[in-house]
């Protein structure tokens, strides 16, 4: 047991208060009546105190009740002992296995610091993006990963590592302690009582480093010619010098380019699209001649070639030439515009103002084709938007007098079709359909609150509806730079497109549902081992994306996607924390613990203190009330 500010404790002498006032009793002469004093002499009278302690039990209550307020102020704590002081610490040693660990000959070292510092009771742990326990037998198979690491996720780690234990913790970490981990400060590396880090780095200064540094390419293109390929080559810490990037299409490679990186800089270099087979090409660019850190001089990436995805149209002409163009503007043609004749092979339908049966319309939407209804005055006649069935109250003119026009004023952000459109408050409309939304998300509207864009899932598949015709004298919407993105968005939420490629860095996590509207799907490794079923991802299950190379999501129905996986890009700069930094960090994460790593955790009593002083100034209050009526008697 302590006190935490044992100062307050000289308040102690405020209990010398109750004594003085129970000691001192002045006496109480008798009075009496006389005739006079003429007769007695003059002379003093001494007037004698009684001093004796009196009513004991009240004095005891007051003395205990002022005893515990003080005592309360001075924060008394008591250690658990479960932890304690004299528990034998567990030796924790702890080896990055973060990206740039890979440098010239620090796993080696760090391997060698282990093994001079595993105990037989000592465990061994691995950290990148996670802590990791292993067996001691893995240490001399233990190799630099692709991940990058961050020290405050270390730190929260050994915090949940500590708690686990219920044992003071001794951690040895060896790492070559890369300035880029230390993102969080100082602030997020504190450590609980009980738990003492020692460092060993295995880099001592800054080291020259290039690197592919990111790739730009379409995820879809129709055509092979049409992939335009740029790519980014960095340098850290490095003069400049002259690389060849080298493009590699399904391991081959395809072309080659000089360039000339500056000084500590960046070199863009471009290729012309390659000739791509259909299906899913993985492609790379990297450097030569290569370094030291071979694993971030090759950035791989994966580009499908598909048929377009075709969308049938239905209704006004000048408005079907509106979003014809928009479409084989957007997306590399990706998107086509059929007739109504083969509607029900078509992954989405555009309406406006003409639609197939409604019923039969309606059942497809609900098997999962997307339909985008673009309101006329045929609509307006009916008094219901079709499929969904919202009804509509009439139309909204704007006035001739003012403006002349109404705009998109309120706009939901979240949507793409109002984020990656943009501009939407330039379009004037002239006419707009009122329509009550019901269960629809309301995603533009104008001035006055009625809708103007709305959307609604209705059973698998989506429907958007536009509540201004398209006619080229209700708006000039098909006029304004906000509709061929708006055209491009819509025609991916109703197709379900989506980038069927995507380049991630090492260490993510694929979960159920990232991978769009399928509730389950399959995971193979790029080694094409399963790394996720399609029961497993339709429990909620995740899997770590933690080796590079590619990953394929297998889903059916023309829905599978690569995931190509690189060398998480931090890792990329190899400058290490300052060595005055480093020397701090031991201090400051077992600030809390006083450094000393095997004091054992305190846990306050003030309250019990406190506690037990309301129940002493309750006994007082009794015995004061029961000694001053015993009085009045």
């Amino acid at each position: 047991m302590g006190l935490l500010a044992p100062w307050f404790l000289a308040g102690l002498g405020l209990l010398a208060l109750p004594v003085y006032l129970h000691l001192l009793r002045r006496s109480r002469p008798d009075s009496k009546q006389f005739s006079s004093l003429m007769f007695f002499e003059p002379g003093r009278q001494a007037e004698l105190r009684r001093r004796r302690l009196d009513y004991l039990a009240l004095l005891a209550a007051r003395l205990l009740l002022l005893a515990l307020i003080i005592l309360a102020f001075a924060q008394p704590v008591i250690r658990s002992s479960s932890v304690g002081a004299g528990s034998p610490a567990l030796r924790l040693v702890v080896v990055d296995t973060s990206a740039s660990m890979g440098f010239r000959g620090r796993m080696q070292e760090a391997r060698r610091i282990a093994a001079d510092l595993l105990t037989p009771q000592a465990r061994l742990a691995a950290f990148d993006s996670r802590l990791r326990l292993l067996d001691r037998a893995e240490l001399p198979r233990l190799e630099a990963g692709p991940a990058a690491n961050s020290f405050g996720e270390l730190a929260r780690a050994l915090r949940a590592f500590h708690d686990e234990q219920k044992q003071s913790v001794e951690v040895h970490l060896i790492s070559d302690f890369q300035r880029s981990a230390l993102a969080g400060g100082l602030a997020a590396l504190q450590l609980p009582e009980g738990v003492a880090l020692h460092v060993h780095p295995v880099a001592q200064r800054a080291e020259p480093n290039w690197t592919v540094e990111s790739v730009r390419a379409p995820a879809r293109v129709r055509h092979g010619r049409e992939a335009r390929i740029q790519a980014v080559i960095a340098g850290f810490r490095t003069s400049a010098a002259q690389k060849t990037a080298v493009l590699s299409v399904a391991g081959r490679d395809a072309a080659r380019k000089a360039v000339e990186v500056p000084p500590e800089g960046r070199a863009i270099v471009e290729f012309d699209g390659p000739d791509l087979p259909y299906g899913f090409a993985e492609c790379s660019v990297r450097i030569e001649p290569g370094d030291a850190l071979a694993s971030d001089d090759q950035f791989l990436f994966a580009i499908e070639r598909t048929d377009p995805l075709a969308l049938a149209w239905f209704g006004d002409r000048r408005a079907e030439t509106y979003v014809r163009n928009a479409l084989e503007a957007a997306a590399g043609g990706v998107f086509t515009l059929g007739g109504s004749a083969a509607w029900q092979q078509s992954r989405a339908v555009i309406a406006a103002g003409a639609m197939p049966a409604e019923a039969e319309l309606a059942a497809a939407v609900r098997r999962g084709m997307g339909l985008l209804l673009v309101l006329s005055a045929a609509d307006a006649a009916r008094g219901r938007v079709p499929v969904t069935g919202q009804k509509i109250t009439g139309s909204r003119y704007a006035a001739r007098t003012g403006e002349g026009f109404y705009t998109a004023s309120r706009t939901d952000p979240t949507s793409p079709l109002i984020e990656k459109a943009g501009a939407w408050q330039d379009v004037r409309f002239y006419q707009v359909l009122a329509v009550e939304p019901g269960e629809a998300r309301v995603l533009a509207s104008i001035t006055d609150g009625t809708p103007l864009l709305l959307e609604q899932r209705v059973g698998e598949g989506t429907v958007l509806v536009l509540g201004s015709p398209l006619d080229g004298v209700a708006n000039d919407f098909p006029l304004q730079p906000a509709f061929v993105p708006f055209v491009e968005q819509a025609a991916r939420l109703l197709t379900g497109w989506e980038d069927s490629t995507v380049a991630l860095p090492a260490g993510e996590l694929l979960a159920a549902g990232s991978g769009g509207r399928a509730l389950a799907f399959e995971v193979l490794d790029p080694r094409g081992r399963r790394a996720l079923s399609f029961s497993e991802s339709a429990r909620g299950a995740s899997v770590e994306l933690d080796q590079t190379g590619f990953w394929r999501v297998l889903r059916g129905g023309g829905r599978d996607r690569v995931i190509a996986v690189n060398v998480d890009r931090r890792e990329s700069d190899l400058e290490p924390i300052p060595e005055e930094t480093l020397k701090l960090w031991p201090a400051a994460a077992s600030a809390a613990g006083q450094g000393s790593g095997g004091a054992p955790p305190a846990k306050p009593l003030a309250l019990w203190v406190l506690a037990a002083a309301l129940a002493a100034a309750l006994v007082e209050a009794v015995l004061a009330s029961y000694y001053l009526g015993r009085e009045a008697a």
